[in-house]
């Protein structure tokens, strides 16, 4: 599977979280922005040491680790355990402050940076946002559940990018609802009788 993720190249935290996301949830994805050893050194600088084995060093000198692995503690929150460790290292120890808006909640992951914007969006099982599109461009990748549009359905694991001149109406699964990563570039633009209201709340 081929994605070509984000149309303006940048290295701002909110653009690497989102591709660490990416790689760690879709592995078998081309990077076109980015290289993993990029990403991977942004995270490194940030991530907690792990326990390992005394003798692990001798084994990779050995090349007799293939089967050493790294322990890592598990989120306890049962909301943060279905997102990629990237987030949930992101997101230890702070408090999530979700927008509500009636079954949809929304949560700033990172301070927004010029026209950037990294977001969570959880869509309960059913509920449907309403029709928009964005000033710049959307790439969304679906964490946990899925959800359908004029487009397709999509399920996790899966990224679509839109551009400005697609508008849609995300719904999400009626079982599953759908958790996903939204990176933005520009403020969403609501359609319909509501739409002035609805772009006051949301920007």
């Amino acid at each position: 599977m081929t994605f070509e993720i984000l149309t303006n190249p940048a290295t701002s935290p909110a653009s690497l979280l989102f591709q660490q996301c990416l790689v760690e949830i879709v592995p078998d994805n081309r990077l076109t922005n980015f290289t993993k050893d990029e990403i991977g050194g942004y995270f490194l600088e940030r991530i907690e040491p792990a326990s390992v084995s005394k003798d692990l060093w001798m084994k990779v000198l050995n090349g007799t680790s293939g089967k050493e692995k790294i322990k890592r503690k598990a989120s306890h929150d049962p909301f943060l355990s279905q997102l990629p460790v990237a987030l949930q290292i992101h997101l230890k120890d702070k408090q999530i402050n979700w927008k509500s808006f009636k079954d949809v909640k929304v949560a700033s992951i990172l301070p927004k940076e010029k026209n950037e914007k990294l977001e969570l969006i959880h869509v309960m099982p059913g509920a449907k946002i309403p029709q928009h599109t964005h000033e710049g461009n959307e790439s969304f990748l679906v964490l946990h559940g899925s959800y359908s549009d004029e487009y397709g359905s999509y399920k996790a694991g899966t990224v679509q990018v839109r551009s400005d001149d697609h508008h849609h109406t995300p719904i999400g699964h009626a079982q599953t609802g759908c958790i996903g990563l939204a990176y933005t570039h520009g403020k969403i633009k609501f359609s319909g009788a509501f739409g002035k209201l609805l772009n006051l709340i949301a920007n």
